[in-house]
């Protein structure tokens, strides 16, 4: 198992391009996500019209549609190696926080993906006044998130959800680094 700094860097880079050239070859994950993003989005704007003046609901709308999207398909990145029997040679090749961070990596970058498309088509369909980019970007958490997000179009601060989702990202991560050896071995 690869115990160097160098090593860990090259191996987690080596399982974000893995995860990046799977999806490429099937695009399953991604065309469901999208899928079900464009549906529930055009569902929504024909069901309820457009509330520019609601950023109340329009921020509980948003997240739970990048939620379901993005559940519709992120675990298919561990799935696809249990199916391809391709668990054990992953596990001979890099450490268990290895294989952690590059899926890990690999979700952000599925999870950015959906959002190019499914921000720009939820602004357009709802409504939803043009938010703050910076403000508006920087919110990954559900509960924050919908209130930050709600903040940020109402104009008010995001300062404070933003901590709360930092404060949070920061301590999942740090608990999931060092849980996921012992769970792995599990």
């Amino acid at each position: 198992m690869p115990t160097e700094p160098s090593s860990s860097v090259a191996a987690i880079w080596a399982i974000l391009r893995k995860e990046c050239r799977s999806e490429w070859r099937t695009r399953y994950g991604i065309s469901a996500a999208l899928l079900f993003a464009i549906t529930t989005l055009t569902t929504v704007s024909f069901a309820v019209g457009r509330m520019p003046d609601r950023t109340d609901v329009l921020a509980a709308l948003f997240w739970i549609v990048l939620l379901f999207a993005s559940l519709a398909s992120l675990s298919h990145s561990f799935v696809r190696e249990v199916e391809g029997h391709t668990m054990t040679l992953l596990r001979q090749v890099a450490s268990p926080t290895a294989i952690a961070l590059g899926k890990l990596l690999w979700n952000l970058v599925f999870l950015a993906a959906i959002e190019l498309v499914t921000v720009p088509l939820f602004l357009i369909l709802m409504g939803a006044p043009p938010p703050r980019w910076a403000a508006f970007l920087a919110l990954p958490v559900l509960a924050g998130a919908v209130s930050g997000t709600r903040a940020q179009w109402a104009g008010g601060a995001v300062a404070a959800p933003a901590q709360l989702l930092a404060s949070y990202a920061l301590a999942i991560l740090a608990v999931s680094l060092v849980l996921y050896d012992h769970l792995w071995e599990e």
